[in-house]
């Protein structure tokens, strides 16, 4: 629970930028409850196509285009012992654009490359690049983040097929959005604290994050404190028992534990209705004098285990063609199955033998 680091006023910004967009963004998606996303990471993208939009971006982005981009410029140019973060564009050899876009741009790969960039730039956990790329793409951004931090000791088993956690930040917390909520947080000396918020049963999801972000936003305040117990009843609670147990030698006046799942996870966002998406691709398209439409895609992993905890996204922004792209449409689907014994004609056209059976087979499958 170490922060690492002087942050500057610009970053300061940044970090509220970040905190306000991924509310807005998880409410415009109806995200609460998915599996796994980034909204930093999609957000970083924006972020340093900015300077592209074609209007401020104060509302969308919680600063303007200049600051926006010198802020994601500040966080790719700022190490970290356990983020790593990326910014890259590629344009289509032979594609002129009428003006400079913001990122540096090298030439389109194959998707072999594109994959490659995205297994580099996330250790490991992602090797597919969330976009497949086809002979009508123009132009590709992505942003990759990737966190892997360890904890300062494993977790044991607490003998019930949960992780047994004793130290690190443990709390009750009443809370305005949520109620009562359980949190729980190992000790990690890699520079990110991760987060296990649990609200009582019945509480929306997204009431559930809005506790979370109070809980984290009152623990960096100075506010709650580790090992808080809010709830006035000391009782049993929605996620929570207390008894008197036997204590030996000095021991502290409570004993906490936290009893933890080990997870993995993995999704896919389309991400077109995501606040600026539309705004800042406007303004990419706008430099290719062509007709063009984008995409803007999220492919996205994490795992929590005894050791740590890993989480990777690859945001991916695609210019296309618009006279080559698929357009959507409704058609009926009708599966036949020959999965059986069936009979199989051979039967000729055209001439003295038209409507001739030529063979008949009667095919039984393995």
């Amino acid at each position: 629970m170490e922060k690492s680091g002087t942050q500057t006023p610009l970053s300061l910004a940044a970090a509220k930028a970040v905190r306000t967009y991924a509310a807005t963004t998880r409410s415009a998606l109806g995200s609460a409850e998915a599996p796994v996303i980034s909204y930093a990471g999609l957000w970083l993208l924006l972020a340093s196509l900015a300077p592209a939009a074609e209007t401020e971006t104060d509302e969308i982005l919680g600063l303007n285009r200049a600051d926006a981009r010198a802020a994601a410029l500040a966080l790719l140019e700022s190490p970290h012992p356990t983020i790593g973060a990326a910014v890259a564009g590629w344009l289509r050899p032979g594609v002129e654009l009428t003006k400079a876009l913001p990122i540096m741009l090298d030439p389109l790969p194959e998707q072999a490359g594109l994959d490659a960039w995205a297994d580099e730039h996330t250790r490991g956990l992602i090797t597919e690049f969330p976009l497949e790329i086809d002979p009508w793409t123009l132009l590709v951004f992505a942003s990759a983040l990737v966190v892997t931090p360890r904890w300062s000791e494993p977790l044991d088993d607490d003998g019930d097929g949960l992780l047994l956690l004793e130290g690190g930040f443990q709390a009750v917390v009443e809370t305005e959005a949520a109620g009562p909520v359980a949190v729980a947080c190992p000790p990690s000396e890699d520079g990110i604290s991760v987060y296990s918020v649990i609200a009582a049963n019945g509480v929306a999801a997204d009431d559930v994050w809005r506790a979370a972000e109070e809980v984290v936003r009152r623990v960096d305040a100075g506010e709650v404190q580790n090992r808080t117990f809010d709830p006035g009843d000391a009782g049993t609670g929605h996620a929570w028992t207390v008894r008197e147990v036997t204590a030996f030698g000095s021991a502290p006046a409570d004993r906490w534990r936290s009893h933890l799942p080990e997870w993995s996870a993995e999704d896919r966002h389309d991400l077109a209705a995501a606040p600026g998406v539309a705004e800042i691709a406007g303004g990419v398209m706008a430099a290719i004098e062509t007709d063009t439409e984008a995409v803007c895609v999220q492919k996205a992993v994490a795992s929590y285990d005894r050791e740590g905890f890993k989480a990777a996204a690859v945001t991916g922004m695609m210019v296309r063609a618009a006279t080559g792209a698929p357009r959507e449409t409704t058609v009926r689907q009708i599966d036949l199955r020959f999965d059986r014994p069936h009979a199989v004609v051979a039967v000729a056209r055209g001439g003295a033998w038209e409507g001739i059976p030529l063979f008949d087979s009667w095919v039984t499958p393995a």
